[in-house]
């Protein structure tokens, strides 16, 4: 064969590789590149998991427990809060607000995996104070784990990186670099932690805003740009789609969309200064190429398509109903679930926006739902908690008492499932030998 076909038959099958390679990344919402952790079943190490989805699926999860049927473990929290635990490597890292002698305490606190038993607990101070919402406090942001560090917020915009050890590296407090915003229930927002830099919005109603990336190793300011003025609660999403990766902003009535690694604009999408700048408090969800979201509270639930040249996109469907004030949405499987305020759940068809059911759970619900194995794991502000069957028909598995409020959304790690309530850490598995308590 001549060289020079031979050339072009190698050109030829490398070029066929790479189409592949970018076929495949177009449908895989998030990579290891993004995740920054290594990809294993027992590790949740962020907001909504290692893909921010809510979904962990080949999962062997209990359908039915109580306060003591099916507990692995229980532990007592000092002090209460409201933000998430996550996992990895054997632990689990959770935040928390503890008041004694009229003394507040923010804490970070460690436990091991298997056994609950507190291996540390860090307070770093408390910073400035603000004003939170009845139901919460300023432990409200869940932590953000990766390979060589966790990264910790607080309501008051105060930041912490510390080792998986509980050594603390670094505090970094925003209020006295910015000013008080004075934000009506606290900065919410989570961690997002991307290649050298720690991600957070700086969103409020008086501004001014920012995008600001912060240096993993030191805590100081890398990069910040500029945001339409406006508060938001919501943690940004990193989507890579087409081969590219970019990070989505929710703001005040618009998403914005960056370069992750340039942190260039790319687009926006939203009403701009419409009749309706209310807080955005629901977290956008990627899958299947298409990104749900809301544009304030319960406002509609938009889908819109991303493009492969990153131009704004435009909606594919808005739901004629308004959609849920504090829980995120839940993409699973073709179908979108919104679990409103008022303990309702409501199934969309992801690809029409069709109705497909609307079904009173019960309660009260601040907790963001959770999937595995085509079940939908649910809670309420009562302390129960509801296993349905994923799939265009409402189906109620089972229903579960804790005992104990939770509005935290839970963490899925092995075959297991960790709620915290307002006072405890449980963990939950199948055929548990009763409550240990360390």
């Amino acid at each position: 064969m001549p060289a020079n076909v031979r050339h072009l038959i190698i050109v030829a099958l490398n070029l066929l590789v790479l189409w592949a390679a970018l076929a495949v990344a177009e449908d895989q919402p998030i990579t290891d590149f993004v995740r920054q952790v290594p990809a294993s079943g027992d590790n949740w190490p962020c907001w909504r998991g290692p893909n921010r989805d809510s979904v962990a699926d080949g999962r062997s999860l209990p359908i039915r427990w109580s306060q003591t049927e099916n507990v692995r473990w229980s532990v007592k929290l000092p002090g209460w809060g409201t933000s998430s635990p996550v996992v990895y490597r054997g632990r689990v890292f959770v935040t928390s607000q503890q008041e004694q002698g009229g003394k507040k305490s923010l804490l970070t606190l460690c436990y091991d995996r298997k056994s609950g038993k507190e291996l540390w607990r860090q307070d770093f101070g408390f910073g400035v104070d603000q004003h939170t919402h009845k139901k919460s406090n300023l432990a409200a942001n869940t932590p953000a784990v990766a390979e060589d560090a966790i990264y910790v917020a607080f309501g008051n915009a105060d930041i912490a990186r510390y080792s998986h050890d509980g050594k603390l590296a670094w505090v970094t407090r925003y209020i006295p670099t910015f000013g008080d915003p004075k934000m009506a229930w606290g900065y919410n927002l989570s961690p997002l932690v991307l290649n050298d830099a720690v991600f957070f919005s700086w969103d409020h109603h008086t501004g001014p805003c920012y995008l600001i990336g912060l240096d993993k190793m030191t805590g100081k300011i890398a990069w910040k740009m500029d945001r339409p003025i406006g508060t938001a609660h919501a943690t940004p999403l990193p989507v890579e789609h087409h081969g590219q990766l970019d990070i989505l902003v929710p703001g005040k009535n618009r998403l914005t969309a960056f370069d992750a690694r340039t942190h260039v604009e790319l687009w926006r999408y939203g009403e701009g200064e419409g009749p309706f700048n209310g807080e955005i408090i629901v977290s956008p969800v990627y899958g299947d190429g298409m990104v749900f979201l809301q544009l304030w509270r319960q406002s509609q639930i938009h889908a819109i398509r991303l493009t492969a040249d990153r131009k704004p996109p435009m909606p594919v469907w808005i739901s004629q109903k308004p959609g849920p004030q504090e829980p995120s949405l839940l993409y699973y499987r073709g179908l979108l679930y919104a679990l409103m305020d008022n303990g309702v759940l409501i199934c969309l068809d992801g690809r029409t926006g069709e109705e497909k059911y609307r079904q009173r759970l019960g309660g009260d619900c601040n907790s963001t739902p959770v999937a595995s194995d085509g079940r939908i794991y649910l809670s309420n502000n009562d302390g129960t908690t509801f296993v349905v069957q994923a799939g265009r028909a409402f189906k109620l598995l089972a229903r579960n008492e804790l005992g104990e409020r939770i509005t935290a959304s839970p963490a899925i790690s092995g075959n297991e499932l960790i709620y915290r309530t307002d006072s405890h850490l449980h963990c939950i598995g199948q055929a548990s030998t009763g409550d240990q308590t360390p």
